[in-house]
């Protein structure tokens, strides 16, 4: 093996949205062993980077669900945009239905300034449907969405749309299960993007031709590296297309039975380690 590519949320990271020092020091000896370390990620470029920063990896970078390709030193590889013509109505169906919405590039994360307005009725309408619904959901969920870099609130969806700024990633979410499935079903439907289900209560919208495992092959190709000679890891199905194409493709222990079924090797949990569980799994391939 010759490359190890991680997701970030619900893999890499546990649920305080950190870096184990027991993943951290496993990604250490993988590279010691001589193996290349990418993040794949539905993060922007300017946040995964600022986690490996943080963390002192040095990674590959594949933001944006596969939108952007980085290398560790910055250089942009690939780039793949929302066309123009589905930015604008996309964003107004997503406000007029009532649904959080958030949409960025590879540095920037653009939230309306009614977000945590309307990801609390969104809950409340959800919970008096649902008395079961846990609040530590929406907790989890504002928690995530602000501990983001990048975070730039606008003062109205005309300033998202009237701009000449290029788009990558669209991201929708609710906590009702018949208006999630509504949204889902509705950008599914859409000729020219892809939509990719990255968490429980979410959506998100990508370039048609852009994915982590199309990202995964690009990356591969300019490190002269087969993609049988990879090792990918994830937790969620906008993870299958990275661990489906990789040489062995491993589920985390969070993800949901439909991923690992279609993955070679299940690790234990992102709370416990599992990246380094798989690592040292995994070191006789090395």
């Amino acid at each position: 093996m010759k490359l190890f590519v991680t997701d970030l949320d619900g893999t890499l990271l546990n649920s305080q949205h950190e870096i184990s020092p027991e993943n951290l020091s496993a990604l250490e000896l993988a590279q010691k062993e001589g193996l290349e370390i990418a993040i794949a990620t539905g993060r922007t470029y300017a946040d995964a980077r600022a986690v490996c920063e943080k963390a002192g990896i040095s990674a590959h970078i594949i933001s944006n669900n596969g939108s952007f390709i980085f290398t560790r030193d910055g250089k942009k590889l690939k780039a793949m945009s929302l066309a123009k013509e589905f930015v604008a109505p996309s964003l107004r169906w997503l406000h007029n239905n009532d649904y959080y919405y958030e949409i960025s590039t590879d540095n920037t994360i653009f939230l309306s300034p009614t977000t945590e307005d309307v990801l609390k009725l969104d809950f409340a309408r959800a919970k008096a449907a649902d008395p079961s619904l846990d609040p530590a959901a929406l907790d989890k969920i504002l928690s995530l969405i602000y501990s983001q870099k990048g975070i730039r609130i606008v003062k109205d969806i005309d300033s998202i749309v009237d701009t000449d700024i290029e788009y990558y990633n669209m991201l929708g979410l609710s906590f009702d299960p018949v208006k999630l499935t509504r949204g889902r079903n509705y950008f599914s439907n859409l000729e020219g993007l892809t939509m990719l289900i990255s968490g429980q209560y979410n959506f998100e919208m990508i370039n048609s031709n852009a994915s982590k495992g199309f990202a995964l092959k690009h990356l591969t190709d300019h490190l002269n590296i087969p993609v049988s000679k990879t090792i990918a890891i994830g937790d969620s199905f906008n993870d299958l297309s990275m661990l489906e194409i990789a040489g062995i493709g491993v589920a985390m222990g969070n993800a949901e039975d439909k991923i690992k079924k279609c993955c070679q090797y299940v690790a234990k949990s992102n709370d416990e380690s599992g990246v380094a569980h798989i690592i040292h799994e995994l070191k006789h391939l090395f």
